[in-house]
């Protein structure tokens, strides 16, 4: 009787074990999955935002940054 119960342990143990693993292994390529699409998203808008302020001038650029003030030209 006791070698049956530490038989049903053992197996107990290793189906516990067995299912921390899978559920590890599945959680982490969901996460790396996420990722993935999330990295492909940020580098698209990234594009986006660079070609916007390519053709911005330099009071674009200044609104865009919150405001500074321009230096003043002087026509040498």
């Amino acid at each position: 009787m006791l070698g049956l119960r530490a038989i049903l342990f053992g197996g107990l143990i290793v189906v516990l074990v067995g299912t921390y693993f899978v559920g590890y292994r599945t959680g982490a390529s969901n996460v790396t999955a996420a990722f993935e699409s999330d990295r492909i998203t940020i580098l698209k808008d990234g594009k986006e935002i660079d070609s916007a302020v390519e053709a911005l001038d330099d009071s674009g650029l200044c609104a865009v940054l919150g405001g500074c003030e321009l230096p003043e030209h002087s026509g040498d």
